[in-house]
């Protein structure tokens, strides 16, 4: 091997493994853009909480929880948003992550909506009835199926998209769809739409969105972990305490019209975990979905989250 192939070689070897050492610096993030229990990522970095802490992150919107799961079981991602059924379900197909902190303590904002005009006019009246869920193993997904617990007979759960929600509803192609925020206060406003089950006030605390990080991350970089989420719940203590900003902030990443962003902050932000506590009790309630759909061998709520990174002490911007 001649001198400069040598080098060569020994350039790339370098190469690899400064690629290596490097490849846990930028703790990525996956969430739904627009969600409000996600919308903090974007407002840490727009009052620049991460450069605050110290931490790299990276952003990636996805169409919904179920495609987080996969882009962070896939190593596309590092920490999502989503909910503990969705993480018992990845855990059963071999996914490796945990739980780091609650986000959403009780699902404000979450809905199962009818036509303004729809003959519905209780959870009961549900059974054998078409419902419109974003997609399978969603956390509308697992919604449905306590409605159709509720009613007390078979739900016929349709995935249509989220952006197939609404047109398959006023089309008459499904009966009811279960709408998250803030699809729900849009339908609701516009009196496009009627509630016909509040899942806020109907079900009990069940940490319907929290931050889980893969294991990967957490045994390699749990400072940048724990950073990340210091930087999360810090721009919740700020949104939760600045109103103002807060709905104009909300605005402008949204597009929503005034009225909604009101409702986005009222509604969803001032209910999320302002430092990442979660409790097993909490984690317990929210299997008791999985359970609905037939997911008997979940695993113990204390074998889903750790309490290594919260309670988050917040800092300011």
């Amino acid at each position: 091997m001649t001198l400069s192939m040598r080098l060569g070689a020994l350039a790339l070897s370098l190469t690899g493994l400064a690629f290596a050492a490097g490849a846990h610096d930028v703790v990525r993030i996956g969430g739904m853009s627009n969600y409000g229990p996600v919308l903090p990522v974007m407002a840490a970095q727009e009052l620049k909480l991460f450069d605050k802490v110290g931490v790299k992150t990276q952003f990636t919107g996805f169409p919904g929880g179920a495609a987080c799961m996969e882009a962070l079981a896939a190593n596309e991602v590092d920490i999502v948003n989503f909910f503990p059924p969705g993480l018992a379900l990845a855990k059963r197909r071999g996914v490796k992550a945990t739980i780091v902190g609650a986000d959403s303590l009780t699902p404000r904002g979450w809905d199962v909506i009818v036509k303004k005009d729809s003959p519905l006019k209780s959870v009961k009246d549900l059974a054998g009835k078409k419902v419109g869920i974003s997609a399978t193993g969603s956390t509308t997904d697992f919604f449905g199926l306590w409605a159709a617990n509720e009613a007390g007979g078979p739900v016929n759960r349709i995935p249509v998209g989220g952006p197939g929600m609404v047109p398959n509803l006023l089309s008459g192609n499904v009966d009811a769809i279960v709408a998250y925020p803030p699809l729900s206060y849009k339908m609701l406003s516009a009196g496009t739409g009627r509630s016909l089950v509040d899942f806020g006030k109907s079900m009990p605390a069940n940490v319907p969105d929290v931050w889980m990080a893969s294991d990967d991350i957490i045994a390699k970089n749990p400072d940048g972990v724990r950073k990340t989420l210091v930087a999360l719940y810090s721009a919740v203590v700020y949104m939760q305490v600045h109103p103002e900003w807060s709905i104009s902030f909300i605005q402008k990443q949204t597009s929503l019209p005034p009225e909604i962003a009101k409702q986005e902050y009222e509604n969803t932000i001032k209910g999320l975990s302002p430092d990442g506590s979660i409790k097993a009790e909490l984690v317990e309630e929210s299997l008791k979905l999985a359970k609905l759909a037939g997911m008997n061998d979940t695993p113990p709520a204390k074998d889903l989250f750790t309490t290594r990174f919260v309670p988050v002490k917040a800092v300011t911007p």
